[in-house]
């Protein structure tokens, strides 16, 4: 057994599905893969023969859109394994996002909620982020400003899967239930990501008071989500923008909350952001990284 994809081999062993199954659902695009891949190497060729520079990039040029749309099928192809075929994944694999589902159905949402994040990461600073699935955000936007990062999943096998393909020297990944057992501190900045609806509001309750105690005196919590329902009530986390603002309030003296909704994905998908900390927060009059004139 190859000790780096254990899990996901795991995983696949457990598909309920054939290949041949497979192939005949998805048997239009793997013709276009298939297509795409000859004349990835009929391209390569001719650029290799070019005369002129300008004959040479405009083979690259056509190179490179053949190659997006290789890659586009490809991760079609990888949505179909992971979400149609039982049983599904239980985490997101963000480059199906990047190289499909954003060109497919102009959903950005996936890119907003670490970017504001990234905002909140100051030079040197030592983070923990809170559900990193396959490291796909703790790699891209958060490793090239933080000093450190301990970044933790519940998911043994997303962990397997950051380990293996989002590696960098300033991150450590680990299998961890948060609502037991959390790393060492001191963090000065905590990322909680979507899972939070993954948790009921005793549970969150109980982190809260666990998580203060390994924050620096000024450190930020952010993170973003999503509203999943219309109403308050109890074992309700939240319901609204606001409703989030108040459940963060009970823990920090400073919060901002705001929200993005997505009219391409049907329902719409209606995204809240949020910044808390006792001390700045991000666009806050007196943050260094922002004017207002």
């Amino acid at each position: 057994m190859n000790e780096m994809t254990k899990y996901r081999d795991a995983w696949a062993d457990s598909k309920q599905v054939t290949v041949a199954q497979v192939l005949q659902a998805a048997s239009a695009v793997v013709r276009e893969v298939r297509r795409g891949g000859l004349e990835l190497d009929r391209l390569m060729q001719q650029i290799m023969q070019s005369a002129s520079f300008r004959d040479f990039y405009a083979g690259v040029e056509r190179l490179a859109e053949t190659s997006r749309s290789v890659s586009y099928n490809v991760h079609n192809l990888k949505l179909l394994c992971d979400m149609q075929v039982p049983p599904t994944t239980l985490y997101t694999d963000h480059f199906l996002n990047q190289f499909f589902l954003m060109s497919a159905l102009k959903r950005t949402w996936f890119v907003e909620g670490p970017a504001f994040c990234g905002l909140s990461i100051e030079p040197d600073s030592r983070m923990l982020e809170l559900g990193c699935g396959t490291g796909y955000y703790t790699d891209i936007f958060f490793s090239p400003f933080a000093s450190e990062i301990v970044a933790i999943d519940i998911d043994p096998r997303a962990i397997e899967t950051a380990r293996r393909m989002h590696q960098a020297k300033n991150i450590r990944y680990e299998v961890m239930d948060f609502r037991k057992t959390l790393p060492e501190g001191r963090f000065d900045i905590v990322i909680w990501s979507p899972t939070i609806f993954a948790y009921t509001p005793e549970d969150v309750d109980a982190f809260m008071v666990k998580l203060r105690e390994i924050m620096s005196e000024r450190a930020r919590l952010c993170g973003w989500t999503y509203v999943e329902v219309d109403h308050g009530g109890p074992g309700i986390l939240w319901h609204d923008m606001r409703s989030l603002a108040e459940c963060l309030k009970r823990y920090f003296k400073n919060v901002r909350a705001f929200e993005r909704v997505h009219p391409t994905i049907q329902p719409p998908r209606h995204a809240l952001f949020f910044y808390a900390s006792d001390g700045l927060l991000p666009f806050d009059a007196e943050w260094p990284h922002g004017v207002r004139v």
